[in-house]
């Protein structure tokens, strides 16, 4: 069988995570990469054997013969990639998030349609599977009707290339880039809520890293109260953390991913620990997740979409594009301390 020739633009912490995981699909082969610094394409080349290196992925895009290509730039930069290899007929997968603003995640909506190429945004807590397991608890019922969920994504600070994760303007803030996860979490589980409300603690928005520990109120009309902690402002050595409560008629659903059994569920005097899937290897990226899982887990899902012709569906477009617009709502609640209706 023929493999689906990769492509992937931006060899950062999250650009190296992929390119690792890339490289152990048998279906698919990582050929070409490309980055600004030269020490990254070095590692691209003689640890994963890439054959062809580029120092722009614009270049990578425009001069290979590519199936798919992974867009793991900076969020300033998703929109032009996304956009360019789907006119050059490449299937896209980008990073989370999809784009700075509405309008750019619209510019990648269109290019995908005129292309007729697929295009695929890693909001990876989709894939991830105490997050898999909360969806389909409130899907399903298994436990009553949720009341409320307590969500908190909490680490230090992130810099990127050229310290873009701290400027609001560039798509940076742990808000915009990290929180993001949450919300996108929320709207898959609980759906749209009918509005937003932010506290937060405020640094330099260009150099600082702007709202760097926020708290999101999520209002549902009837129901669930729903609640997200996120932060990049933990002091160096203190653990990144990502954890939920989902409290139920029938019983309380708890993770944290520093618990060795990073799920447990609570009922009727009862504490279980459900089975889930098994994680494969460390990717080696030096990431400080639990596993490489949820993030092989995608690559897979959108492999299979290619080769079997069938838009993805656990993540849309459109759907990254209501996450990215629904945080741009609470970056507004946070700077003028209102409420924000959807």
């Amino acid at each position: 069988m023929k493999k689906i020739r990769v492509g992937i633009c931006g060899l950062g912490s999250m650009g190296m995570h992929h390119a690792l995981m890339l490289c152990k699909h048998e279906n698919a082969e990582l050929v070409a990469a490309a980055d600004m610094e030269e020490a990254k394409r070095l590692r691209a080349k003689e640890e994963l054997h890439v054959s062809q290196i580029f120092a722009d992925g614009r270049d990578l895009i425009r001069n290979t013969e590519l199936d798919a290509v992974w867009v793991c730039v900076p969020t300033y930069l998703h929109a032009e990639f996304t956009a360019l290899a789907l006119e050059h007929g490449r299937h896209v997968f980008c990073e989370k998030p999809m784009a700075r603003t509405p309008e750019e995640c619209a510019i990648m909506q269109n290019a995908a349609e005129k292309s007729g190429k697929f295009l695929m945004i890693g909001q990876v807590l989709r894939f991830w599977p105490e997050y898999v397991f909360l969806k389909e608890a409130v899907s399903g019922g298994r436990y009553g009707k949720l009341l409320t969920l307590s969500m908190t994504r909490v680490g230090g600070v992130s810099t990127g290339y050229e310290n873009w994760f701290l400027d609001e303007a560039r798509g940076g803030t742990q808000i915009f880039d990290r929180h993001i996860h949450d919300t996108d979490a929320i709207l898959w589980i609980c759906g749209k809520p009918e509005s937003v409300r932010v506290t937060a603690t405020v640094k330099d928005r260009s150099t600082d890293g702007g709202a760097v520990h926020t708290f999101t109120d999520y209002h549902f009309p009837g129901g669930p109260t729903v609640h997200a902690e996120g932060s990049a402002d933990m002091p160096k050595g203190f653990p990144f953390t990502a954890a939920y409560r989902a409290v139920f008629e029938n019983a309380c659903v708890e993770f944290n991913s520093r618990n060795a059994e990073t799920l447990k569920v609570y009922h009727d005097g009862i504490v279980e620990t459900p089975e889930l899937p098994k994680a494969v290897e460390e990717s080696g990226s030096g990431l400080n997740i639990s596993s490489a899982l949820p993030y092989f887990a995608e690559q897979c899902y959108f492999f299979d979409c290619i080769l079997k012709g069938r838009k993805p569906e656990t993540v849309t477009p459109e759907a990254a594009a209501e996450t990215v617009k629904t945080v741009r709502a609470e970056m507004v609640s946070e700077k003028t301390g209102e409420t924000v209706k959807l």
